[in-house]
C-alpha cells in the first residue's frame, strides 16, 4: 500500500522513480451536475495531450441514482493538473493512493533480455558455421526463432512495465451523496408505491398457494378425526 496523501510533484521529481502508482478520487456533487463534471473530468484528459493522457474506461449512469466513472492513464504531472481541476467542481469525499514497487521486475527483465540477446549472438554465429550442415542449420533456426520470440515477448512485458511507472492510473468516482434534495427520498418511495404494492400482492398470493394444500389437509384431518371420536364415543355409550 502506497502512503498516504497525494504529493504529486514530489513523487514525480524523484530521481530513482520505480514505483507504479493507481490513484482513486471520489467526488459529492448535485444530481444535476453529475453529468457535467463528468464531461469536464473527460475533456480534461482529451486536452492533456502533452501528459500522454487516455481514457481506459468511462461510465455515465443517468437514471434515479445518478452517478459517473472514470479511469484513465497519464503522466504524473497530466494526473497532478486533472486532480487540480476536479478539486474545485466538488467535494472530495474520498481518495487513496496504491503504489507498487517494480524495480525488481524491471531489473529482472533487463538482465533476462541481455542473456537472450547473448544467446542469439551465439546462435547466429553457430549459424554461420553450420551452413554446410542441414540437419543442424535446422535446429538452430529453429532454436534462433524461439528465442526471438522470447525476445519480444519479454520486450513488451519490460515496456509495460516501464509505462506503469512513467505513468499514473486515476480512478475517479462522481455521484450525489448528500448533493440530493429534501424531497429526493419521498419522491423515490412514491413511484416505488406501485411496484411495492404490486410486489405485496404477489407476496401474498404465493404465501396462500403455500398454505392452501396445507389447510385443505388440516380440515380433512380434523373431519376425520372429529368423527372417529364421535363414532368412538357412540359404540362406548
Amino acid at each position: 500500500m502506497a502512503p498516504s496523501g497525494l504529493d504529486l510533484k514530489k513523487e514525480a521529481n524523484s530521481p530513482t522513480r520505480s514505483i507504479a502508482y493507481e490513484r482513486m478520487i471520489a467526488l459529492d456533487v448535485e444530481d444535476s451536475r453529475v453529468a457535467t463534471v463528468y464531461k469536464s473530468v473527460e475533456s480534461a484528459c482529451e486536452q492533456a495531450i502533452a501528459e500522454q493522457c487516455v481514457i481506459l474506461e468511462s461510465q455515465l449512469n443517468t437514471g434515479r441514482y445518478v452517478s459517473a466513472s472514470l479511469r484513465m492513464r497519464a503522466k504524473p504531472e497530466g494526473i497532478r493538473k486533472i486532480i487540480a481541476s476536479m478539486s474545485t467542481q466538488g467535494e472530495v469525499v474520498r481518495q487513496s493512493v496504491n503504489a507498487e514497487d517494480l524495480a525488481s521486475p524491471i531489473e529482472d527483465s533487463a538482465k533476462k533480455l541481455a542473456m537472450l540477446n547473448d544467446y542469439r549472438t551465439k546462435l547466429e554465429a553457430l549459424r554461420g558455421k553450420a551452413s554446410s550442415d542441414i540437419d543442424a542449420l535446422i535446429k538452430v533456426n529453429k532454436e534462433l526463432a524461439q528465442v526471438q520470440n522470447d525476445i519480444e515477448g519479454l520486450a513488451g512485458e519490460r515496456a509495460h512495465l516501464i509505462q506503469r511507472v512513467e505513468t499514473e492510473i486515476l480512478n475517479v468516482s462522481i455521484s450525489s451523496i448528500e448533493g440530493g434534495t429534501f424531497w429526493r427520498p419521498i419522491g423515490n418511495a412514491i413511484s416505488d408505491f406501485t411496484r411495492n404494492l404490486s410486489s405485496g400482492i404477489s407476496g401474498v398470493i404465493t404465501a396462500l398457494a403455500y398454505m392452501l394444500p396445507w389447510g385443505i389437509m388440516l380440515i380433512v384431518l380434523w373431519w376425520g378425526g372429529r368423527k372417529l371420536w364421535s363414532r368412538r364415543k357412540k359404540n362406548g355409550a
